[in-house]
């Protein structure tokens, strides 16, 4: 029994030896830097107040949540991504005021919600050079979208209710 245990302890105290597996490549973005983000147009609250935008509550989340996702580290923005994308679908079901309840604006928030799905893929499969430039092409529909609501809101501003007749009954 004396001998057993003496054998235990001589192969207990002997170091273990493991392989080091070097990580992969797609753990990390080694070498790899991200295009700057694409200055995103914006409305001003003042704006907002004065076209009816400002007691939309759900606009307003998708927007201050996608200004903060454009100062985030692109390696580590998957799960704002994914809120981005509950925020955007929350948008779309939302009462749109009615002078921007016009497919134009819908298609183009269908175009953010199809670059935000791109977005998430790459970001998820740490795919950094494709997420990239789903990022920036992700930012250039987000400003097609706000800049489309600016020109209805100068073309109701100049044609007043005509433009709205005119819209609603195509």
């Amino acid at each position: 029994m004396l001998i057993a245990l003496i054998i235990g302890l001589v192969y207990s105290c002997q170091e273990i030896n493991k392989p080091i597996i070097n990580g992969s490549v797609n753990d990390t973005i080694i070498d790899f830097r991200f295009s700057p983000p694409i200055k995103l147009d914006s409305m001003s609250v003042q704006y907002r107040i004065r076209n009816e935008i400002f007691n939309w509550p759900e606009y307003t989340a998708f927007t201050d949540g996608f200004e903060s996702l454009t100062k985030l580290n692109p390696e580590g923005n998957l799960v704002f991504i994914e809120e981005l994308e509950l925020k955007l679908k929350t948008l779309s079901k939302s009462r749109f005021p009615k002078k921007l309840d016009l497919p134009d604006i819908k298609s183009r928030l269908k175009v953010v919600q199809t670059m935000l799905m791109q977005s998430r893929y790459h970001s998820k499969n740490k795919n950094w050079k494709e997420l990239d430039v789903s990022l920036q092409n992700l930012y250039l529909s987000y400003n097609s979208f706000i800049n489309r609501i600016k020109s209805i809101n100068e073309e109701i501003n100049l044609f007043g209710d005509e433009i709205n007749l005119s819209s609603s009954n195509k």
